[in-house]
């Protein structure tokens, strides 16, 4: 006849059996659900992080991921940097009025853009197009620290009008060579004009191809200081 501490010794062992093969099952059970693709008809998050086949970051999807309303994406490359971006945004205003742009940028390695698809409508003013910038490989510190004044002076940007003023004013400071120069721009300006600008090392417009509002056409050529030297028309 079994005592009662066999009889405890034996309940125990049973318990724990159990108790190892339901952890077994639950286990399993999450691993092969783990495992499998799963297909979701709405998802809703605020961002969302993309990763490659190594586990490496790769892209942010989201809004205000740059300080505004903005939603869209940023990329990023094998080292971890930051090196494009796509964005939406657009509102009107009690009055009526548009704040509304896009941009599809391409980022110089370990540096900022370089190649810029944008769309900008402000009011009744609107301008898109193609943009072609050079940055130099390295920056000088006072280039540096400038750039970095108009992050901060851009976070407190409330409109693109703002954030477009700010940048005119910061990069006035110094040599556009040491920083970005514009070199091409290919699109439609706020004057309802196709136009081509090509411009030098230093971003100052040398070339203007255009086509006026009025269906006007135009070749002029201009000095490193900004006057026209020579103007063609038909």
């Amino acid at each position: 006849m079994e005592t009662k501490l066999e009889k405890d010794v034996r309940f125990l062992k049973v318990y724990a059996t159990v108790a190892t093969l339901v952890c077994a099952v639950f286990f399993l059970s999450a691993f092969a659900v783990q495992s499998k693709k799963q297909e979701f008809e709405e998802i809703t998050a605020k961002q969302i992080k993309i990763v490659d086949s190594n586990g490496k970051f790769r892209v942010l999807m989201g809004a205000g991921l740059k300080g505004n309303n903005s939603a869209g994406l940023l990329f990023f490359n094998e080292e971890g940097h930051e090196n494009g971006a796509l964005f939406y945004n657009g509102t009107r205003d009690k009055d009526g009025k548009i704040d509304a742009g896009a941009r599809f940028t391409m980022d110089q390695f370990k540096s900022d853009q370089i190649v810029v698809l944008e769309y900008d409508h402000i009011g009744n003013q609107k301008r898109q197009g193609l943009v072609i910038s050079d940055r130099p490989d390295a920056l000088s510190p006072q280039a540096e620290k400038l750039l970095n004044d108009l992050r901060l002076a851009l976070e407190s940007a409330k409109t693109e009008a703002e954030r477009q003023a700010l940048r005119r004013d910061y990069l006035s400071r110094i040599p556009a060579r040491e920083i970005v120069a514009r070199r091409l721009f290919a699109g439609r300006d706020v004057e309802g004009s196709s136009v081509v600008t090509l411009s030098d090392t230093d971003g100052k417009p040398r070339l203007q191809l255009k086509v006026d509002s009025l269906g006007k056409a135009s070749i002029t050529f201009l000095d490193s200081t900004g006057r026209v030297v020579r103007t063609m028309k038909p």
